[in-house]
């Protein structure tokens, strides 16, 4: 199994995304509401990427610089007890990169899912991500597949009842 580096912007977003939870809870318990109080932002930027792709150069690896655009949509919604509701999709949009070593032209697909569920007073919490990353290049051996799976559930009294991580990594033979 390789390992697959990304580096730049995008992981900004990823960050926010994991830490605005954290940023709640330090902030205390939100306050009852008669009704749901929904929101819901569009946010595009431009991607600016380089990730170290094992696969390419025959399996020598090189770094791929990537750019396109980044596409997040926020749900965000404090439900009518107070309890705090936040559903982020993350995709790319004509993502293209080329690889530094080699001049390979490579294309890239990624969707991030982030949902996140606090009651009301702060607990019981629920968290879950999963990305699915893909890279395409030219030629026999140039593709990769990386997924990231987490989940966090703490019941009402704050203890951890569930919590994993995956990670995968992997080259993919390109079909003849």
């Amino acid at each position: 199994m390789h390992r697959i580096r990304s580096t730049g912007k995008a992981r900004i977003a990823s960050a926010v995304a994991l830490l605005a939870p954290s940023l709640l809870l330090a902030a205390g318990p939100a306050p009852a509401y008669a009704a749901a109080d929904t929101t819901t932002r569009i946010l595009r930027a431009p991607l600016d990427l380089s990730v170290v792709l094992p696969c390419a150069n025959d399996g020598l690896g090189e770094v791929v610089d990537f750019d396109g655009t980044i596409s997040e949509v926020y749900h965000v919604t404090v439900d009518g007890t107070g309890g705090f509701h936040v559903h982020i999709v993350e995709t790319q949009s004509n993502v293209h990169g080329i690889g530094a070593t080699t001049g390979d032209r490579y294309v890239s697909t990624r969707v991030n899912l982030f949902v996140y569920n606090q009651g009301s007073g702060g607990l019981p919490i629920t968290s879950t991500q999963e990305l699915v990353f893909k890279i395409v290049g030219q030629g026999p051996g140039n593709d990769a597949l990386l997924r990231i799976r987490n989940h966090t559930t703490l019941n009402a009294d704050g203890t951890v009842t569930v919590a994993f991580d995956t990670f995968s990594a992997e080259c993919e033979p390109t079909a003849p």
